[in-house]
């Protein structure tokens, strides 16, 4: 039998937020930790990244074959103009049915820009690992890694509700065209949440908070690896539109 070999996917990461300076050394960055998760279940995408929030352009929205929007510390209702071009950006995706993957800030941007809501999450902070249960089309029930304190409150219309936690029951949308996104965090390690919880430990975190989070670090196995097979196979079910889109767009 004749071996097929992929074609290559082009992937762009939308660099949202930027890993604390004192922490890059040892983990670098959000779209670093992406690539580290999600290429070994998708070895046939190449990766790029283009960074909004330090004033990077966006790039012309045909010009990937998919979008995987990162996490953030800023709170997509700051009504930055790097966030609102993104929205504009997203809506844009859209139409042109290119497929996009949202993480945390991404997740909730994306509620946004397609007609949702996101604010602070009465239920306070989520920190450390938490399970997660999903609907029968998405990865079988499993813990996750949060860090997070704003949620999508409202459904954006014909988005689904694919898993939530006990925590935040918004916590997997699907959309009715090539999107999904997750609340939580698949592309980060235990190491990198327990550096986290301790640099805002009695900052950003109340110090109950940051040792309820380091307990669950202890107590709670996450496996994301599901979660990037699930990625990859949400990316490689839109590549043939994709590729004859591209075409379409050069007969023109």
């Amino acid at each position: 039998m004749e071996n097929i070999t992929p074609r290559t996917l082009r992937l762009c990461v939308i660099e949202n937020g930027l890993v604390p300076e004192e922490l890059q050394n040892r983990f670098a960055s959000y779209p670093a930790m992406i690539e580290r998760w999600l290429s070994p279940s998708l070895p046939e995408a190449q990766f790029s990244q283009i960074s909004p929030v330090s004033g990077e352009p966006l790039p012309d929205p045909a010009a990937f074959d998919g979008y995987i929007l990162t996490g953030s510390k800023h709170s997509c209702y700051e009504g930055a103009a790097w966030m609102e071009e993104l929205k504009q950006f997203l809506q844009q995706l859209r139409e042109l049915r290119r497929p996009v993957f949202g993480i945390c800030f991404g997740h909730q941007i994306m509620a946004d820009a397609y007609g949702g809501r996101t604010r602070r999450a009465e239920q306070g902070w989520g920190v450390g690992a938490q399970p997660y249960e999903y609907a029968d089309t998405v990865p079988a029930a499993g813990a996750a890694f949060i860090f997070h304190q704003d949620q999508v409150v409202e459904l954006p219309p014909g988005a689904e509700i694919l898993g939530g936690s006990s925590h935040c029951r918004h916590g997997v949308l699907g959309y009715p065209f090539p999107a999904l996104s997750v609340q939580y965090h698949p592309e980060f390690t235990p190491d990198y949440v327990e550096a986290l919880v301790h640099r805002y430990s009695g900052k950003l975190l109340p110090r109950e908070v940051a040792d309820n989070a380091l307990s669950s670090l202890e107590q709670i196995q996450v496996d994301n690896v599901q979660i990037a097979t699930w990625a990859a196979n949400f990316f490689r079910e839109y590549q043939g539109s994709v590729l004859d889109g591209r075409q379409q767009e050069n007969l023109v």
